[in-house]
């Protein structure tokens, strides 16, 4: 019940937002389908608002980590809505930091996750992997040009399918780090929040968590099955609602077993 209760709550702020945001962008000057990653990138730095609320007090090295892969998804977002061809479009500038930015999102992601499911000393191995990797794609990011022909070729294409093939702008030596990355800690996320609610069913969290990963992924193939751009955007703005609710479920969960544990030892001291 208190989870559909959370979804209902974010369902109104969605309405409000979207409310504003109609006003704001009114009168068709940028078409619906170019409104949705804007929605995104408003929802995502509320988000973003929300984890880092939640680690000022609580202080859970994977609440920081989420936090700053919310802030990524945000800026990734954003950046999405700004090179339609109303505002920016192909953009070099700004592609080349939507690149650097998209896969360490999800490899900070299953970072989360693995400091919530493993030993300390796994999650800070598995974290220094992901940071070597993540800087191998920053300096190839920066210092490798983009294919500028590429750029202006693909962004003829309506939004979504736009920014799938953008990527070719980059030689393999860049894309490489960025594949690794985006497998490394998608499956981590994907398969770990899994695991971890078939071993314990109270841990419903990780079912958010589950489909915030896959979302994403199933609005890239479907995007490509189906070439239909608007998928893409739609189910990276539902990976994004239920990675929060994940988050939000798994901090409730850590709160109440904390609690619970407080309890039992002021029982036993008092004995």
């Amino acid at each position: 019940m208190r989870f559909i209760l959370v979804i209902h709550r974010n369902l109104d702020i969605f309405t409000h937002i979207k409310y504003v945001w109609s006003t704001i962008l009114g009168g068709g000057r940028v078409r619906e389908l170019y409104r949705l990653p804007l929605l995104t990138a408003i929802v995502a730095a509320f988000f973003t608002y929300k984890l880092a609320s939640q680690y000022v007090k609580r202080k859970k090295f994977h609440q920081l980590l989420w936090t700053f892969s919310m802030l990524f998804y945000a800026i990734t977002a954003f950046i999405e809505f700004l090179m339609n061809p109303e505002i920016l479009g192909s953009n070099v500038i700004a592609f080349k930091v939507y690149y650097i930015l998209a896969s360490p999102l999800v490899g900070l992601l299953g970072a989360g996750v693995l400091y919530l499911l493993a030993s300390k000393r796994k999650a800070d191995i598995f974290l220094t992997i992901i940071g070597i990797l993540c800087l191998g794609l920053l300096v190839t990011g920066i210092i490798t040009p983009l294919d500028d022909d590429v750029i202006v070729e693909a962004f003829k294409m309506p939004l979504g399918k736009a920014f799938h093939t953008a990527v070719d702008a980059y030689p393999m030596t860049v894309r490489l780090w960025a594949i690794i990355i985006n497998i490394i800690g998608g499956f981590t996320l994907i398969l770990g929040a899994l695991w971890s609610f078939i071993k314990d069913r109270r841990r419903i969290y990780n079912l958010s968590l589950f489909l915030g990963g896959v979302m994403p992924m199933i609005g890239g193939s479907a995007l490509a099955f189906f070439g239909e751009p608007s998928l893409f955007f739609i189910f990276e703005l539902g990976g994004v609602v239920f990675l929060f609710l994940g988050f939000h479920y798994s901090n409730e969960f850590i709160k109440t077993r904390e609690s619970t544990i407080a309890e039992i030892l002021e029982k036993r001291g008092k004995k």
